[in-house]
């Protein structure tokens, strides 16, 4: 039989779907010892745990074995000290001599009205597959994701077949692969295939370092061009350090604004030797930029605040860096032109802070992070507009990853002055390009959305 451990709340109502994590067969190999191996500086189970719950759980059941040395004490303290376990999770003892994955499917499948989603906690995945899961909803009654003939861990059943599966199934079913050798030979089973380098099984210490290295690829942004992929460079690392200690990505935000504030009043001292060294710290805040975003999906802590700060706080950077340059240049030269230089970038900067927010929030449906890539596609289906051609071909001029790099090379040379003034020009050919691509696209979606309504 199946004991449920106590429960503290009753999950997450109204969304979907449910999940079963089975950690059960954890500590099947002595590789790892009693320990759960980690993954970013997380145990696997938890990363499991937190992976579904991002996707959108209603209900998260993890299925222990008891005929492991106590089992579920060890996990339960383990993930304890992490501080991150969500309080709602219900947690499953097989009983001793009792191994049948279909009872607890069966148990569960009664008291909810969606599908499942079963997850093996042995193996780490690349975040879009359980969101993938989630979002499962076909015809047929069973889904794998493969990759070849190897089973990525992650599988879907119907309520009804989850069901059936508990009253006619074989009571000896105790691992995911079992339970799938069975249905194919019984059942229809949907496979997708998914790429190896998109989850890793951990049975041993080399699988874990494979994971490791998988886990830094999936840091990289399909939007990140040379200089951001260089970044990365020196940024992942530094990551890999943070996620040791109890840091979290707001506080690296905070962290790499206070970078740039400091960078900031360099540049207002004047001079060359102190631009320089504002500008040598612009580009340490560029690298520390991507630390935030890399901790947070290392941990598994990203938020729609965080992404909104990281936002505010790249806008800061800009005012501080180009109005420390004004003051640096009207403390040097007394020239008021520079402050009026400065009043035209500070215009053009803020004009364009807001165009490019209100366009965020228009396009990203609340995915504030999905911004960049829906711009380019949006603006490549207009590939002969003007506009559309210089933003989408120079955008990489302002972003924090590039721009350091050149005010740097400008400070080298001793022209920052140039910077400055095509920075005043360049911020108000943004809020320009900004504003009409905002009304451009707000005008295709107003109409896609009109057409999509039935006539009456």
């Amino acid at each position: 039989m199946l004991s449920p451990a106590p429960q503290k709340n009753s999950g997450l109502p109204g969304r979907s779907p449910t999940v079963v994590i089975l950690a059960n067969n954890l500590h099947d190999h002595d590789n790892f010892g009693s320990t759960i191996p980690q993954v970013g500086a997380l145990p696997i189970l938890l990363r499991a745990i937190l992976g579904a719950q991002k996707a959108g759980a209603s209900r998260i059941v993890v299925v222990l074995n008891r005929l492991k040395e106590p089992s579920e004490p060890k996990m339960l303290d383990a993930l304890g000290k992490t501080r991150r376990l969500p309080p709602w999770v219900e947690w499953f003892e097989f009983s001793a001599g009792e191994r049948s994955l279909p009872v607890v499917l069966g148990q569960v499948a009664r008291e909810v009205e969606g599908h499942l989603v079963l997850i093996a906690a042995d193996r780490t995945y690349h975040p879009s597959l359980h969101q993938r899961a989630a979002e499962w909803n076909r015809a047929s009654d069973a889904w794998a994701l493969m990759t070849g003939n190897h089973l990525v861990g992650i599988y879907a059943l119907s309520r009804d077949m989850s069901i059936d599966l508990a009253n006619h199934g074989p009571s000896n079913l105790g691992s995911l692969e079992e339970l799938h050798a069975w249905l194919s030979s019984t059942r229809s089973v949907e496979r997708e295939l998914v790429e190896d380098d998109k989850w890793q099984r951990i049975l041993t210490p080399q699988q874990r370092l494979s994971a490791e290295h998988k886990l830094d690829r999936w840091l990289v942004k399909a939007t990140d061009g040379i200089f951001a992929r260089m970044n990365r460079r020196v940024s992942v690392p530094i990551s890999r350090q943070l996620i040791r200690f109890p840091i979290t990505p707001n506080m690296v935000s905070l962290f790499t604004l206070g970078v740039s504030f400091i960078s900031g009043v360099f540049y207002a001292f004047g001079g060359y030797w102190n631009m320089l060294v504002g500008a040598i710290l612009s580009v340490s805040a560029s690298v520390l930029d991507g630390c935030d975003g890399e901790v947070a999906r290392l941990k598994l802590q990203e938020s729609d605040f965080g992404c909104w700060l990281e936002t505010v706080c790249d806008y800061l950077y800009y005012l501080f860096i180009f109005a420390g340059m004004a003051i640096g240049f009207f403390r040097s030269s007394g020239q008021r032109s520079y402050l009026v230089w400065g009043g035209l970038l500070f215009l053009g900067a803020v004009a364009s802070f807001l165009t490019i927010g209100l366009q965020r929030h228009q396009l990203t449906g609340g995915r504030p992070e999905r911004y960049l890539g829906i711009w380019q596609t949006q603006a490549e289906s207009r590939p002969s507009n003007p506009l559309l051609y210089l933003g989408r071909n120079f955008e990489f001029v302002i972003r924090r990853c590039f721009l350091p790099y050149a005010l740097l090379f400008f400070a080298l040379l001793n022209i920052t002055r140039v910077a400055f003034l095509l920075s005043a020009i360049g911020a108000n050919l943004v809020w320009l390009i900004a504003l009409y691509s905002y009304r451009s696209f707000a005008v295709v979606r107003t109409s896609a959305m009109a057409s999509a309504v039935p006539s009456a």
